[in-house]
């Protein structure tokens, strides 16, 4: 019986190791930068070539380009949509992506656009995106400031002129 034991807790032994010294060498693989880039480079390609083929799926008549209709019609379909939230993008921004994406009103946007779109949307915010943001802000605010100065200093030109019944 004696030997048993010690066969025992030997097995039992070697068994414990052999977990430490995989998990150790998962832990290693796992911080190794290099498979951590290509691992984010593979999940990128995937999402793109997701949200692509949800595109394609949305373009019913074959025109490169997505129209309100066609996303309004991709957003009835259950499938796709619970597509779209395991990816991680709720329907109702979607909505408000395809206005975003739509800058000249003409009612369609690019596989280009609409890739884009959905991965800016997809990831965080970044510092560089929000002082961008903080720049554009800055440049209207001193534009319309601007824009008011001129108004104020044509109204008191008009005022000075006799002219001041005239302006509304």
């Amino acid at each position: 019986i004696w030997t048993s034991y010690i066969a025992f807790m030997m097995f039992g032994m070697l068994n414990v190791l052999t977990g430490i010294f995989c998990d150790t060498a998962i832990n290693v693989m796992n911080s190794d930068k290099d498979n951590i880039i290509v691992t984010q480079l593979e999940d990128r390609t995937a999402l793109i070539s997701t949200i692509s083929d949800v595109f394609r799926n949305c373009d019913t008549d074959g025109s490169g380009n997505l129209t309100e209709a066609e996303l309004h019609e991709l957003l009835q379909n259950n499938q796709l949509v619970e597509h779209l939230n395991a990816i991680g993008i709720d329907i109702s921004e979607a909505r408000g992506l395809f206005q975003l994406l739509d800058d000249d009103d003409s009612g369609t946007v690019s596989i280009e656009e609409f890739v884009t779109g959905f991965l800016h949307m997809k990831g965080s915010a970044k510092a560089v995106d929000i002082i961008s943001l903080m720049y554009e802000n800055r440049k209207t605010a001193k534009k319309l400031n601007r824009i008011f100065r001129e108004m104020k200093q044509l109204r008191q030109e008009l005022t000075f002129m006799g002219m001041g019944a005239f302006i509304c």
